[in-house]
């Protein structure tokens, strides 16, 4: 007897959105509890000739938890003619997509106050691949409370102003932060 085997599709389904809800008391928790993280100096870039395959000096990841250090950090890397790709926390105090364009806009303010510096950015790749727009759009939906993110990206220059080029977004939670500082501070 022949048995019909049926492989899953490779196509993203929709997501139960439930399962994202369950943090909500974690991203609750006001931030002025919170004392700001301060971390320890970047380290140094590795050799040219790194044993381990696919590490090299040409790109560098910079973990920031603030905005006024990744701008900081970003800057540099531009004017230093640099590739240095920015993991950011911080908050999003707004977002929007431009109906023509489909750029997705943010704005971006410190973890731990509500004054500048603050930093804009860009997402355009969330088009098309419908899990990246699950996480984008979460910052699209109006909110009592400003939503907390992870957002991988590179610092470009906007004419005199500077902008953060996001590769991806998502929501984050003070456990998430935690969880990373614990790594980045060890």
């Amino acid at each position: 007897m022949e048995q019909n085997h049926h492989l899953p599709s490779p196509k993203v389904t929709r997501l139960n959105t439930k399962i994202f809800e369950t943090a909500q008391d974690e991203r609750s928790i006001p931030t002025e509890d919170r004392k700001p993280i301060i971390r320890p100096p970047f380290p140094d870039q590795s050799r040219d000739r790194s044993p381990i395959i696919g590490l090299s000096a040409d790109m560098s990841l910079r973990t920031c938890f603030r905005v006024g250090e990744a701008l900081n950090v970003g800057c540099q890397a531009v004017r230093n003619s640099k590739t240095v790709i920015i993991e950011l926390y911080a908050r999003v105090t707004s977002s929007w997509r431009e109906p023509e364009s489909g750029i997705q806009n943010f704005l971006f303010c410190d973890l731990f106050h509500d004054h500048p510096p603050f930093m804009n950015g860009v997402y355009e790749l969330w088009k098309g691949v419908e899990l990246w727009d699950y996480d984008s759009g979460r910052f699209l939906v109006s909110s009592e409370q400003i939503r907390m993110c992870r957002c991988i990206g590179k610092m470009k220059r906007d004419g005199k102003r500077w902008k953060l080029v996001i590769l991806n977004i998502w929501e984050a939670a003070w456990e998430d932060i935690d969880f990373v500082k614990g790594i980045v501070c060890a």
